[in-house]
């Protein structure tokens, strides 16, 4: 079972075309929702721990899998920090997610709209602060396009494997070759290379 967990502002409707199309390469999926726009990211990460307990039950024998878009990523980081009482995850994904910090936080937290960046979304102006020792696989999807989060601030130097996708942040969620992607880090442990089409004649 993969559970999902959407970004900043981003209703968990956004990860539905997603949990669809794992399902239909053979995966389970379900969506973690939480209002980004108020609360804490420990509030958050605590909710996201319960749900994991929840979902480990409910996939009973079945490994779990956590896939963190964006902001929901850093949320995935919090909530594995401390593994004690969570079920066995074998993977995390992270798509997208600001590890080491995000320029576009930092700009509107100095401009006019700061006072509409609840503390959650303040947590990208970091990145990752809290990212203990974990024995899932982790791995990471870099957006080659994504103007939100510049892929040189997605990257996790201790992920086991990484791949680059020619999407955009949310753009990302919607396409094939993402969900492929992670179907196939789910399985293996790893990112199964994509053909290279342009080398390829009809």
């Amino acid at each position: 079972m993969i559970v999902l967990v959407h970004g900043y502002l981003a209703p968990g409707a956004l990860l539905w075309p997603l949990a669809r199309q794992l399902e239909r390469l053979g995966h389970r999926a379900e969506v973690f929702s939480y209002p980004s726009h108020r609360g804490t990211v420990e509030e958050h990460a605590e909710s996201l721990r319960r749900h994991l307990v929840a979902a480990g039950r409910r996939a009973g024998r079945t490994p779990l899998a956590v896939f963190g878009h964006s902001l929901g990523g850093l949320l995935v980081h919090h909530a594995l920090a401390d593994g004690a009482g969570l079920p066995a995850i074998e993977r995390r994904i992270f798509a997208a997610t600001p590890h080491r910090g995000c320029r576009a936080a930092r700009l509107t937290v100095r401009g006019p709209l700061a006072r509409l960046l609840s503390p959650v979304g303040r947590a990208a102006i970091a990145g990752v602060t809290r990212d203990a020792a974990h024995p899932a696989r982790t791995g990471v999807i870099i957006a080659t396009h994504d103007r939100l989060v510049l892929p040189e601030e997605a990257e996790l130097p201790a992920a086991d494997d990484r791949i680059e996708l020619p999407f955009g942040h949310n753009d990302l969620l919607v396409r094939a070759r993402t969900a492929r992607a992670v179907a196939s880090f789910v399985a293996s442990g790893r990112f199964s290379p994509e053909p290279d089409w342009s080398q390829i004649r009809p």
